[in-house]
């Protein structure tokens, strides 16, 4: 399958119609997937299965999708069917029964970026979650990804290593919770992982991009935290 057409200099965002993708859409949405991950490493974003991705049209998931044309331009999934194994209900201190849904993936033609896609894909999933918890992962070389996360109200609450070893960040958004105001506040370096994971171990959180690039502004939990 061809990738998408390059869009006309005088095409916005509001020339894209969105819609639900169907277990029909899959040939579109997993191109995307593969032309949206070309040249990128393990360490930065895991690959999915075509049998993933069809699990997640047939009722694992909801998975939103904007169109330019018969093209798909850009999709973002919201999963609910999680395995015991990627479930951070008690990482996040949320009980068992805590409705939580996940930002599985998302995925934008390289013709379409740079216009804010990530974040109204983002958006466009928080809205369908209504009140439920939120969490999302993030490579911390993928900084565009968590970057966007973090401004539609994410927070990093753990540092893991996940498919195959890898760093990710775990991110959340949970109903009702809030920072501690004029808590003590830290900007770790990009590759600093160790002292990014000690923090957070500590219950510290990252709100923000630093101020020197690929950066995390991190801040202490209520009561302070080492500093």
């Amino acid at each position: 399958m061809s990738h998408s057409p390059l869009p006309s200099a005088s095409l916005t965002l509001a020339a894209l119609d969105w819609r639900l993708l169907q277990p029909e859409d899959l040939p579109a949405m997993h191109a995307l997937h593969l032309c949206s991950i070309e040249g990128m490493a393990a360490q930065t974003v895991k690959p999915e299965t075509r049998e993933f991705l069809h699990g997640l049209l047939l009722g694992r998931g909801r998975v939103i999708g904007a169109w330019h044309g018969a093209a798909l331009a850009a999709y973002g999934v919201l999963q609910h069917d999680l395995l015991a194994q990627d479930d951070p209900r008690a990482l996040l201190g949320l009980a068992p029964g805590q409705v939580l849904y996940k930002l599985a993936g998302a995925a934008v033609a390289p013709a379409w970026r740079g216009q804010g896609l990530q974040r109204q894909l983002i958006a466009r999933r928080v809205a369908w979650a209504g009140d439920a918890a939120l969490f999302a992962t993030a490579a911390p070389g993928n900084v565009p990804s968590w970057r966007s996360l973090l401004a539609c109200g994410f927070t990093v609450r753990a540092l893991q290593y996940r498919y195959g070893g890898h760093a990710r960040y775990l991110l959340a958004r949970l109903p009702g919770a809030a920072l501690a105001q004029g808590a003590p506040a830290r900007e770790l370096a990009q590759d600093d992982i160790p002292g990014q994971e000690a923090l957070l171990a500590q219950g510290w959180q990252g709100i923000a991009p630093g101020q020197a690039p690929g950066s995390l502004r991190l801040v202490a939990p209520t009561g302070g935290g080492q500093p």
